[in-house]
């Protein structure tokens, strides 16, 4: 094993020089210690940083990292029991550089260093080094860390505290157990305060079988995964066989979402499917509104049991923008129909309590069911409480220039449900309800004020006139305007029936690239195994380095033999030119220290 200030195995520049005791490691620097730095050096820079208590000092020619990813990775070494201090450069040695940042400090604790370079073609290559000072690393397999972590450097310091103090997956399973709906891990709340904890569990109230983690990357973490199992497990033992988690990771700039759930509870591919991919900051608490009315289970239920009695329902996970007052009146025109009319604003969620085949229409029709046959209109709302579908059950026969159907569409306002109700009844020749501040219901409907309300200098005789000569027009114009309104809904209708098409096909297509690289892989990864069958014996570096390279073929075999998105086998792909390059160096280092023997 190489003392703490020999050349490092550059299995993705990784460096083992981990000793009891700070006075042995200060003899060993000093036998062989780098070049002082000079004063304005990087070098030079991040040890004032470092020494002055900043946890991660980034040259600002480093390597790039969002705010949000470097304030996450501040925080959390900050909490670290264990010291861990970091830095981003832009050039030089990285093995050189850590061993002089760890002497610079002069104190204990975990070393990384990335740099970056550029070449002249704009690419750039990252390399990474560690060293551990005068710490008990607990028997943490830091070679192997910083050998196969998938992802950036920045979270390759996240992922060491956790391999360091092992406090994440016992604080999820903590939080889980305590029946917090959802656990927000103090460095995320400090290095994103945008985030509006407590406003993230209010979805989540009543919703005892679901738990939801944001936690910053595991240790076992990047592009291979490899921890979602473990911390899926850990939130769903409290909740029983009908239970739903969500795990919220950051990684690089959004988080990455891996819903789950037990034998009874919905499908995770299902609830994934419900999720944006990579939302930021701004876009989780809508992701995880979605979550939440996906993850209710009796969101149908509620809706068919409240409109047994009344004419509009608001579900709570809806968001909708319809207080209580408001409903009321709403509720009271519905009702005081000629043909009366159902109305449920639920969560867009609920898409999958009505079954996944039927699109849209499968919801109006599941609400339906058990009524007494009436129509009815369900509003879908998405995370931010904008309207995602309308879809419709039934008809009426008294209304005016609209049928239903046509008038929901045109007294849609995409942004409120309030307005989309209200706007509903104006087209269907009611008259809007709620009073003028509310929101324009879009479409041709309006308040029914007609010229009057358009023209309000027109007075005295004139005023009866002017509304009843435009009444007139709108009569002889009704049919043809019928007719135009007609054809541009079909035109609508077509064009989501050829973007449902396309996306189809492009669906088929990225499974069938998927399916390509799979098997490419497998191609690689039995090219890995020939390779290793005639690896070089260990001359240099001790076996169990080279059982790192077998380890991390193993896995290969088994993460993508369960691939299932692009975005996995195309990750797995970098992984094994990855670990192809690792052997081709364990293979020179070997081989040179024979030549020089």
């Amino acid at each position: 094993m190489p003392g703490p200030a020999a050349p490092a195995a550059r299995a993705g520049g990784a460096h083992r020089a981990a000793l009891p005791a700070v006075g042995a490691l200060l003899l060993a620097l000093a036998a062989a210690a780098p070049a002082p730095a000079a004063a304005d050096s990087p070098v030079a820079e991040a040890v004032e940083a470092l020494s002055s208590g900043e946890e991660v000092y980034a040259a600002p020619d480093g390597p790039e990292v969002s705010a949000e990813s470097l304030a996450l990775a501040r925080a959390r070494l900050a909490g670290a029991e264990t010291p861990v201090r970091g830095a981003l450069l832009g050039g030089g040695d990285p093995e050189q550089a850590v061993r002089a940042i760890a002497e610079g400090v002069g104190e204990p604790g975990l070393y990384i260093a990335a740099t970056e370079e550029r070449g002249a073609t704009g690419d750039t290559t990252t390399t990474l080094s560690w060293t551990a000072v005068g710490i008990d690393t607990g028997g943490a397999d830091l070679e192997h860390h910083f050998s196969f972590f998938g992802s950036g450097p920045v979270e390759q310091m996240i992922g060491a505290v956790d391999l360091l103090d092992g406090d994440l997956l016992p604080a999820v399973r903590e939080a889980a157990a305590e029946e917090e709906a959802v656990y927000v891990h103090p460095a995320v709340a400090e290095a994103l305060p945008d985030l509006d904890t407590g406003a993230l569990a209010e979805r989540f109230d009543g919703l005892e079988d679901t738990r939801v983690a944001v936690i910053p990357e595991p240790a076992a973490g990047g592009a291979s995964g490899g921890y979602e199992e473990e911390y899926a497990e850990a939130l769903l033992e409290p909740v029983g066989d009908e239970g739903t988690a969500l795990l919220a990771v950051w990684s690089g700039d959004g988080f990455r979402l891996t819903p789950a759930s037990g034998p009874d509870g919905p499908a995770p591919r299902d609830l994934e499917f419900m999720l944006p991919l990579g939302p930021g900051p701004d876009e989780l608490q809508p992701a995880l509104n979605v979550f939440a009315g996906a993850a209710d289970g009796s969101v149908l239920a509620d809706a068919r049991a409240a409109l047994a009695e009344d004419h509009l329902y608001v579900h709570p996970r809806a968001g909708a923008d319809i207080g209580a007052e408001e409903r009321a009146e709403l509720d009271a025109a519905l009702a005081g129909r000629g043909e009366p009319i159902r109305v449920a604003v639920l969560p867009a969620g609920a898409r999958l309590e009505a079954g996944g085949d039927g699109g849209d229409q499968a919801l109006a029709d599941a609400v339906a069911q058990g009524l007494d046959g009436g129509p009815v209109v369900v509003y879908a709302l998405d995370g931010e409480g904008g309207i995602d579908a309308y879809p419709v059950h039934g008809s009426v026969s008294d209304h005016g220039d609209y049928d239903l159907e046509t008038s929901v569409f045109f007294g849609l306002d995409h942004g409120s449900a309030r307005a989309s109700v209200d706007g509903m009844l104006a087209q269907l020749g009611d008259g809007a309800v709620l009073d003028e501040d509310a929101p324009a219901a879009g479409g041709d409907g309006g308040d029914g004020g007609g010229a009057a309300a358009v023209l309000p200098w027109i007075g005295g005789g004139v005023a009866v006139l002017v509304p009843a000569f435009f009444l007139v027009l709108g009569l002889i114009g009704s049919r043809g305007r019928r007719r135009a309104l007609a054809e541009r809904e079909e035109e609508r209708r077509r064009a989501e029936r050829e973007e449902a098409e396309t996306m189809a096909e492009l669906k088929a297509e990225e499974a069938a690239r998927a399916a390509e690289i799979q098997a490419e892989n497998d191609r690689g990864i039995t090219g890995l195994g020939e390779a290793l069958a005639q690896a070089e014996p260990p001359s240099v570096d001790p076996v169990e380095v080279f059982e790192t390279h077998l380890k991390e073929y193993e896995r290969l075999k088994e993460d993508n033999g369960r691939a299932g998105g692009i975005d996995r086998v195309i990750a797995i792909r970098t992984r094994i030119e990855q670990a192809r390059d690792r052997l081709d160096r364990w293979n020179r280092r070997q081989r040179g220290a024979r030549t020089d023997d």
